[in-house]
């Protein structure tokens, strides 16, 4: 199976997303919404790194150039 995001990049961006939310929770508003921004730019980042991927993988398998 192709994974087109890597995991561990993956877990640690939804991991400073579940703690900006815990935070969140416990009034700490000013932690939690820096963290949840880090967390949030990371999870675009690995989005954009997916489809920029599969762009990757299509071309080699079509063998395109």
């Amino acid at each position: 199976m192709l994974r087109l995001v890597p995991p561990v990049p993956a877990v640690i961006a939804l991991g400073f997303v579940v703690a900006g939310i815990v935070l969140l929770a416990l009034g700490e508003n000013v932690g939690a919404f820096a963290i949840l921004g880090v967390g949030a730019v990371l999870i675009v980042g690995l989005a954009f790194y997916a489809v920029g991927r599969s762009e990757d993988v299509e071309r080699e398998r079509t063998g395109s150039t």
